[in-house]
């Protein structure tokens, strides 16, 4: 197989070769012809330079020896090595645990780095970190779905998590043990948690509302997933481009002072207001919970990579009636 510099089968193979083994989702991550890059896929797998793993809910891919080797020769014909030129493969998995913990650690590093242009750490290498340390056996790490870190201008951490668009229950050991890494950190309360799909994020919310409506006390003996609390109000952000400006921006310094700007040119004088704008939704949750007049007007803002959440939520019937959202727009730096 022929590979061209600049081509979607040429930025594919390259990035799988950065990055390690990726779930198939995170094509969708790779430009915005999602056809093209689906069918350089095909055209990589064919030619032997992927390997697919496949199971119920999951499918991932790597690079395999022959695609390393059709890496290194687009470099060299180049007659100059690249920056980005790595010597030495790294490896996949066919074991469905590993493969879907490794892929998401993958993913989510392509997400924030190489996307999104954010200071990170993988879960992989806070592993490490706590292994020379001796902190804790960090075994239990594996069954987290913990995968990184994102850090702001002033050091400050954000823990993030990778739902996928399956189950949404967390791992009690694994988080223990990751909280041993963030515990002795300048760790902020927002918490970023990645899922796939916008209706995976409905889930979410609905579940949460649900819970929200119980008395705790009923709560305290059941194994519950997660769900949204004042006290860990998470940010959900879609895998895709779409919040790639919101993720840039939202936790600079002068953020919550543009925030408030925002809100009071967007504020209705009729009616309830909920904002959406610092990517958490707790806000509305509580205004739902409380079993909101069908017929008194609301308006939600929200950001453009929130609309489909705000859609889905309108079809299960979760939103009033008369709601209305106004979309604010970010750009990408």
């Amino acid at each position: 197989m022929r590979i061209c510099r600049n081509s979607a089968a040429w930025l594919l193979l390259q990035v799988s070769v950065v990055c390690g083994q990726l779930p198939y989702h995170a094509l969708k991550l790779l430009g915005s012809n999602y056809a093209r890059t689906q069918d350089a896929f095909q055209k990589l797998c064919r030619a032997g330079y992927l390997e697919v793993v496949k199971a119920p809910g999951h499918k991932s891919y790597f690079v395999t020896d022959a695609g390393f080797e059709a890496y290194c020769r687009v470099l060299q014909k180049d007659r100059r090595k690249s920056k980005a030129f790595i010597d030495d493969k790294l490896t996949g998995t066919h074991n469905i645990e590993k493969a879907v913990r490794l892929s998401r650690i993958n993913e989510a590093w392509l997400f924030f780095v190489l996307l999104c242009r954010r200071k990170y750490q993988t879960s992989l290498q806070i592993k490490r970190e706590q292994e020379r340390q001796a902190v804790r056996s960090t075994d239990s790490l594996k069954y987290s779905r913990f995968v990184g870190c994102i850090y702001d201008e002033q050091r400050f951490l954000h823990p993030v998590y990778h739902f996928g668009n399956g189950n949404q229950r967390l791992n009690p050991n694994g988080e223990k043990n990751a909280a041993v890494r963030l515990a002795g950190a300048m760790m902020s309360f927002e918490k970023v948690i990645l899922v796939e799909t916008p209706e995976a994020i409905a889930d979410i919310l609905e579940y949460s509302l649900w819970a929200l409506k119980k008395d705790p006390r009923a709560l305290r003996h059941m194994k519950l997933n997660f769900h949204i609390t004042w006290e860990d109000n998470a940010i959900l952000l879609p895998l895709d481009g779409s919040a790639q400006a919101f993720v840039q921006h939202f936790d600079q310094k002068n953020w919550r002072v543009t925030i408030a700007q925002m809100e009071e040119q967007e504020k209705v004088k009729a009616g309830v207001t909920i904002s959406l704008l610092h990517g958490q939704w707790m806000e509305l949750l509580e205004y739902l919970a409380q079993e909101p007049d069908l017929e008194a007007p609301v308006r939600i803002i929200a950001w453009d990579f929130q609309q489909p959440v705000l859609r889905v939520l309108r079809e299960r019937g979760m939103l009033p009636p008369k709601t209305r959202v106004g979309v604010c727009l970010l750009q990408a730096k």
